[in-house]
Formats: C-alpha cells, structure tokens, sequence
C-alpha cells in the first residue's frame, strides 16, 4: 500500500467523524493525559510505578487509534461484503472478483472503499497466516454510490497483468462512510 493510499483512507475516516467518533478520540486523548500526568505525580513515591504508568500511556495512545477505529466501524459503520466469485481468465492475464456489499448500519452510506487483496494458497497453516501477511496482489476501488440502510451493491474489481499461474485465496473488505 503506497502512501497515497493511506493518506486517502485517514482523510475519508477524517471527513466522516460522527459525534461517536469524536467523543471516543477525546476520552482517549483525555486518558493518555491523565496517566501521563499520574506518572509524573508518581515519580515522587515509587519510580517503578511511574515506569509502568508511563509506558501504559505510551502503548494507550499507540494501539488506541486503531482499536477504536474498529470498535466504531464495527458498532457504528457495518456492512457485509460477500464475494461472489472471482476467476483468472484463460486466455489474457486478468483476475476478475465479483462481489456485493450491504448496508447493515442503521445509518446511510456516502460510498465505500472497497480493498481487495490476491494471496497465495498453502496447506500449511504457517505458510497461509505468512502469505495473508504478504498478498500477492491488493487493489481498492471507491464505490460512489448512496447505500441506504439494507441495500445492496454489487462491485467488480479487476486486476490486469496478473499471473500467478497457482491456486489463490481472495478477500475483499469494505469500509463505508
């Protein structure tokens, strides 16, 4: 995933911010400072103490972000992507995926960023944790369409030169806003 990519994705999560989204940034931002401020308080009576209290505020506003931008996607944003095939055309070097993505939220969707990714295929099970660490190929699509709330759309994302000639595993993900 190139920096644009990433750049895009924090902005469309920016732009979007519910109320939800707000408070639950606040309270954590407002809880690194309290257990920052603690450990300082707590350098005075035992340094162990304050180490401990430090470094949990460090890993609080590290990890934070990421866990609640799940718990808010999942609570407040859900949709269900379904794959509904995907094949590697016989005669040119394409993959195409089809697929739907539903509004489950109780609120409607703008659009939704769809991100697909290509693995290599094993039956070891080391081997397939590994290769969904690396995929083969990955591509995202923005799908511009208004969802309301359980509507149905279907997508298609197509990766051109692709030529892994083995069998291979596809996941797609949606994040809609």
């Amino acid at each position: 995933m190139n920096i644009e990519a990433i750049k895009t994705s924090i902005l469309n999560y920016i732009n979007h911010f519910t109320m939800y989204d707000y408070i639950a940034f606040a309270w954590l931002v407002l809880t690194f400072f309290i257990a920052l401020l603690l450990s300082i308080i707590l350098t005075k009576k035992s340094a162990l103490a304050a180490v401990i209290t430090f470094l949990f505020s460090l890993i609080l506003i590290s990890v934070g972000p990421f866990i609640l931008k799940k718990y808010l996607d999942d609570f407040l944003r859900p949709s269900k992507t379904q794959i509904i095939s995907y094949k590697k055309l016989h005669f040119s070097d394409v993959l195409v995926i089809q697929g739907e993505v539903t509004n489950i939220s109780k609120h409607p969707f703008e659009f939704c960023s769809l991100s697909a990714s290509v693995f290599k295929t094993s039956q070891n099970s080391l081997k397939q944790t590994i290769y969904k660490l690396k995929p083969l190929r990955k591509k995202s699509i923005l799908l511009q369409k208004h969802l309301q709330v359980g509507d149905l759309e279907n997508f298609e994302i197509v990766f051109y030169d692709f030529t892994y000639p083995n069998d291979i595993n596809v996941s797609v993900n949606s994040e809609c806003y």
